[in-house]
């Protein structure tokens, strides 16, 4: 029986020099995008927030990942949890948005939930034999902490984290990013293909193209290059033009989580957070990342947040585009350039996914 998406994957190449684009089915075949929901995104470590954002005992965030309902919490004595946020009752979600609480109170029949995914009351339940509070906790997902960041791992069987990106923590080290914090968040509907913005984002060639204006006077994109990769990661070095600009790195921990800082003593990031993802689309959430004394002045996260959505603006005509063309029945793949290390990275772990 034909597997849509081991298909769409099987003509990745072993080598870069060989490699070529993703075929239309990796793109437009829905078959491919419920595949990869339950074989990438469902079995990989994927980011779910910012440590700094759940700073407060109490803090909790609702997220979607891969279609499951999740919320990340800080209970009261500092432990991080991530758990799935639907009621053990008739399935109602618990809990909606972000913000600070005692408990998580379902708000159908008021069952309620301590941060730890606890259930501490059930009203009206004293007559149901069936009925035991200590098997009806919200389940508990695994979770990882890398670079600031809490990751989750819905199956619970992917290999510890840390050991898989150790090249890329010390690559980051100078940097630190778990010293950063989020200063803002930019939100934009986005109705390209996931990958097309993974694809975008880890290479630099089309600096040439639609940045010519902006970073690829600063960056110049034909001197851009991989300069590490592994299984599981990748990371996209861009030395600067000249003595005037500075260099800043890009990289990326599969399949998800897309981060870009510049170097320096003062280094600003980004972390591009999709969510609510569809084969033909998802939400993106830019967290700008930052000191937290940049992140006091309003006025600096106001210049950064425009610079930011200065250059992304200009890649969004790029994604539209490209989600146009794959669709088409004429769109054919063509050869991938040396200064796309970094996707041929990402297919190979794509392949790699679905047993290639």
């Amino acid at each position: 029986m034909s597997d849509p998406a081991a298909d769409a994957y099987a003509g990745v190449s072993d080598t870069l020099p060989r490699a070529m684009a993703l075929p239309r089915q990796a793109f437009a075949d829905p078959a491919v995008f419920e595949a990869e929901q339950a074989r990438v995104f469902r079995t990989g470590w994927l980011p779910v927030a910012r440590e700094s954002a759940l700073a407060q005992p109490g803090a909790y965030r609702s997220v979607d990942v891969a279609g499951v309902p999740l919320v990340v919490t800080r209970d009261t004595g500092g432990q991080i949890h991530v758990l799935s946020r639907v009621c053990r009752h008739r399935g109602m979600p618990v809990v909606e948005g972000s913000g600070v609480a005692k408990a998580l109170t379902c708000p159908y029949h008021l069952w309620r939930y301590g941060l730890d995914g606890r259930l501490v009351a059930a009203p009206g339940m004293e007559r149901s034999d069936a009925f035991d509070r200590d098997q009806c906790a919200l389940p508990a997902i695994a979770t990882a902490h890398w670079g600031g960041w809490i990751f989750a791992n819905l199956d619970g069987q992917a290999a510890p984290l840390a050991p898989q990106v150790a090249p890329l923590a010390q690559r980051l080290a100078a940097i630190d990013p778990a010293s950063l914090v989020t200063a803002d968040i930019i939100s934009l509907e986005s109705p390209w293909n996931w990958k097309l913005m993974v694809e975008n984002f880890l290479e630099s060639y089309h600096h040439i193209g639609p940045h010519a204006g902006s970073l690829q006077q600063s960056n110049p994109g034909l001197g851009t290059y991989e300069g590490l990769g592994g299984d599981l990661f990748t990371v996209l070095e861009n030395p600067p033009a000249d003595d005037s600009h500075g260099p800043f790195v890009v990289a990326a921990i599969f399949p998800l989580t897309l981060m870009f800082f510049t170097e320096g003593p003062e280094p600003l990031g980004v972390w591009y957070e999709l969510e609510t993802i569809t084969h033909e689309g998802f939400r993106l959430n830019i967290h700008l990342l930052t000191r937290p004394d940049f992140a006091a002045s309003p006025e600096m996260v106001a210049y950064y947040r425009d610079q930011v959505m200065a250059i992304h603006a200009e890649d969004i005509p790029a994604c539209e585009g490209a989600q146009r063309g794959v669709a088409s029945p004429l769109y054919a793949p063509g050869p991938l350039s040396h200064l796309e290390a970094c996707l041929w990275r990402f297919h190979r772990f794509l392949k790699s996914s679905f047993g290639g």
